[in-house]
């Protein structure tokens, strides 16, 4: 994941693109207020020594070091708003409720979305940051037996939970519980569903995350680009702007516009380049190490 290709165009042309507000686009409210008090500074110093620990989070630190930290509201404690530049919020209110490993969880999280810098959301962007998130996990629960140990009691109070939910079946699913609000405990949950099945994984944190209206998948977009890009010749958007026309074809006007808006630069390559290859690569490495991590608990 790095930053610098996602921005060469601005968040503010994105958005346009994509015909969203900023309020569409997840942006907490209110603005910044200014730079961290000393006491959240203090508390965020400690969770950057703990994240340098980790090759993870050394990594996580060096992709975001221009990213500006400021106080504002942010319902995890610590999350990345969008914008030209991007900037890291802290909520000392938030804060105050977060021990120390609750703020280094979320804290890997909004990193790991500040590196991307998608200048729009996604849904790829989520699960790319949690799945950062449980990297750095792993990685310092493979040097501290303490954190282990608590990162592993959540992992069995999730298989608890989800032992006693009614059964499954690919036929007839049963309704998945919403995730854990906690950081620890929604770690120790994710990290039970990646070990099942990564597809699980990659599920909940869609579920769990609110879908804006006009937002595109990844997928979704490319698919569009590779059937009708570049010029998008008899494209249209329907009088009330509901839907993009290509022929009988109907399609989300979100679509249209995110794919007009790449033929003028950046094109897909910029997104993949920020989102790297988290699906791949970085899932076979994670699996690696949760699998070694659960052999030590057995």
């Amino acid at each position: 994941m790095r930053r610098q290709p996602a921005r060469v165009l601005s968040a503010a042309l994105w958005l346009s693109a994509l015909g969203l507000s900023p309020a569409a686009a997840r942006l907490p409210l209110p603005p910044p207020a200014g730079s961290p008090t000393p006491a959240v500074a203090l508390r965020l110093e400690r969770a950057d020594a703990e994240l340098r620990r980790t090759a993870a989070g050394r990594r996580l630190l060096a992709e975001t070091l221009d990213v500006p930290r400021l106080q504002g509201v942010a319902a995890d404690g610590v999350a990345f708003q969008r914008g030209s530049p991007g900037v890291l919020i802290l909520d000392s209110s938030r804060l105050k409720s977060m021990n120390e490993d609750e703020l280094e969880l979320s804290l890997a999280r909004a990193l790991a979305q500040a590196a991307m810098a998608l200048p729009f959301a996604l849904p790829e962007e989520d699960m790319a940051a949690y799945q950062a998130e449980l990297d750095f996990a792993l990685e310092r629960a493979e040097r501290d037996g303490d954190f282990s140990g608590r990162l592993r009691a959540a992992y069995r109070e999730a298989s608890r939970v989800d032992a006693a939910a009614p059964s499954r079946s690919k036929r007839f699913p049963a309704p998945r519980e919403p995730l854990p609000r906690g950081e620890l405990a929604r770690a120790g949950r994710l990290l039970l569903l990646f070990a099942r099945d990564p597809d699980e994984f990659y599920h909940a944190v869609e579920a769990d995350a609110s879908r804006d209206p006009g937002s595109v998948r990844l997928s979704e977009l490319e698919d569009f680009v590779e059937r009708y890009g570049p010029d998008y010749s008899g494209a249209r958007l329907g009088p009330s702007g509901l839907y993009a026309w290509l022929g009988s074809r109907r399609y989300p006007p979100g679509l249209l516009r995110a794919a007009r808006r790449l033929a003028q630069g950046g094109g897909l390559a910029s997104l993949r380049e920020a989102l790297g290859p988290f699906q791949t690569v970085g899932r076979d490495e994670l699996k690696l190490k949760l699998n070694a991590w659960l052999r030590k608990g057995t």
